[in-house]
């Protein structure tokens, strides 16, 4: 079932009764207006009883009538709201697409989606075309709305423009438009969609209060955090991800709530759970991130090779294009695993997180002691990291890592000021962490070299480059172990 998308950009309008639409022709820069006719649209809002799409920003609607009838996902998007559109199976009107069911699956987890509104509209649509070739179309909207759950009907008049199908948006078009529709009598719309108005949520959103405990404030970036996993796994189902960008977010995201859950003296014994139940799933990640990271490593060697060195193509093929062949697979085999009861069952106990530890109560500056024990913490794992070996050196990234993330969450939570000694000490962390990170990817793909030259010479291939790789990694990782030393040396800086 083919799904399409759009980038939904549209201003909503309230309008007195009697008040008609205006005329379009002296908008500047319009040379076309098209009135269409009238249509009727029905469509069927459903979400879980909870409504968890609705309060992650998600409308899954279906409509009948108009040129858009169909399935309709609407997400948050960075400008304007992304529409996915599917066709209605005619064998099972109220089946949800599969691609939207997929994509879903993290949230909704089996449970069942029902109507929780029906929305009946009365649609009058011009479109105006400028010199430009950009399209607006503003609608004139008679809206007749039923709350499922409350049996109450809503009804009301809006007017909507939006950039036109298939053209690209333009703002100032819309800009000039918006001075024509308020000239005539409208006035911003207090709703921000039509689901909002028919359930009677216009106007009910409060302005949350700062977290006032310990345990609140974790909550609360716990929560920010699983929402980010909720878009990535989403991702992974509706976009490509052909250099496992969207992987490697997921796994940041996985380490960030990892470091908020090792606050182990607000989070407690749910928290250490929980935190090692992450680690599971950033193991799973790094399944299909790991090699893509060494093949990166490995044709960044093989690029400063001569054209025509000897074994050249062949090192190429085995370490650079065989990771990256198949990757769609392996990335749709990874989406199968992502939606298994353990992942699902890990989001659901990250949604309903009670920390238990023995701070939960207290005021949020009891968690800055702990931002500054990681960063104690990570001084001292990197110092022995740099006269010991690969895992001593990788522990110390790993703690460089957790001393960055838990300053930078706390700074966003406002427990930690933005400009103190603790943002300075992460930014030198995060140096540490990046070089460190170089270190241990190179020496990983130097270890593997032995077992790669014997697969070239079994194959009957030259492995000549791999040997010259070999000799050449050896020359960086030398010069990114002084390199680690000295931004281990600028961690004890004040």
């Amino acid at each position: 079932m083919s799904v399409s998308r759009a980038i939904e950009v549209e201003r909503k309008y309230a309008v007195p009764d009697g008040v008609a639409l205006p005329s379009f022709e002296r908008v500047p820069g319009v040379v076309s207006v098209e009135r269409r006719a009238g249509v009727h649209l029905d469509a069927v809002y459903v979400d879980t009883e909870d409504r968890a799409l609705l309060g992650a920003g998600i409308v899954v609607r279906r409509r009948t009538g108009g040129h858009d009838e169909g399935w309709h996902m609407k997400l948050r998007g960075t400008t304007g709201r992304v529409e996915l559109h599917a066709p209605i199976d005619p064998a099972a009107t109220d089946r949800l697409p599969d691609a939207f069911a997929a994509a879903l699956r993290s949230r909704v987890r089996g449970r069942p989606l029902a109507p929780i509104a029906l929305i009946r509209t009365e649609r009058r649509a011009v479109v105006l075309v400028d010199r430009d070739g950009d399209g607006v179309e503003v609608v004139d909207d008679l809206v007749s709305a039923t709350d499922v759950a409350a049996g109450v009907l809503r009804t009301w008049r809006e007017w909507e423009a939006e950039q036109a199908e298939d053209t690209p948006v333009c703002e100032a078009l819309l800009d000039r438009v918006d001075g024509t529709l308020r000239t005539a009598g409208a006035t911003d719309s207090a709703s921000p969609a039509k689901i909002a108005q028919a359930l009677g949520l216009v106007g009910s959103r409060r302005s949350e209060a700062p977290p006032r405990t310990a345990g609140a404030v974790v909550v609360a970036l716990v929560a920010g955090h699983v929402e980010e996993l909720h878009r990535g796994l989403q991702s992974l189902v509706l976009d490509d991800d052909p250099d496992g960008t969207t992987v490697h977010g997921l796994r940041k995201t996985v380490r960030r709530a990892r470091s908020v859950l090792a606050i182990e003296g607000v989070t407690g014994p749910a928290g250490r759970a929980l935190r090692q139940r992450l680690g599971d799933l950033g193991r799973l990640l790094g399944e299909l991130r790991d090699p893509l990271i060494a093949a990166r490593t490995a044709a960044g060697l093989l690029d400063e090779l001569p054209a025509g060195t000897p074994g050249l193509d062949a090192a190429r093929a085995l370490l650079v294009d065989e990771p990256a062949a198949g990757l769609d697979d392996r990335t749709a085999a990874l989406v199968d695993r992502l939606a298994g009861e353990d992942v699902l069952d890990l989001l659901a106990d990250l949604e309903r997180f009670d920390p238990d530890g023995p701070l939960v109560d207290e005021r949020p500056k009891a968690l800055r002691p702990f931002a500054e024990a990681a960063v104690r913490r990570a001084r001292k794992r990197s110092r022995r990291g740099v006269r010991g070996d690969l895992d001593a050196l990788h522990r110390a990234r790993k703690a460089a890592k957790r001393a960055r993330f838990t300053v930078e969450e706390l700074v966003a939570a406002g427990v930690v000021p933005g400009k103190s000694t603790l943002v300075r000490s992460a930014k030198r962390d995060e140096r540490a962490q990046d070089v460190l990170g170089e270190h241990r990817d190179l020496a990983l793909l130097l270890d593997a070299l032995p077992a790669a030259s014997e697969r070239l010479t079994a194959a009957g291939d030259n492995a000549f480059a791999l040997g010259l790789i070999a000799a050449a990694g050896q020359r960086r990782l030398a010069r990114l172990h002084r390199a680690a030393e000295r931004a281990v040396r600028r961690l004890d800086r004040p």
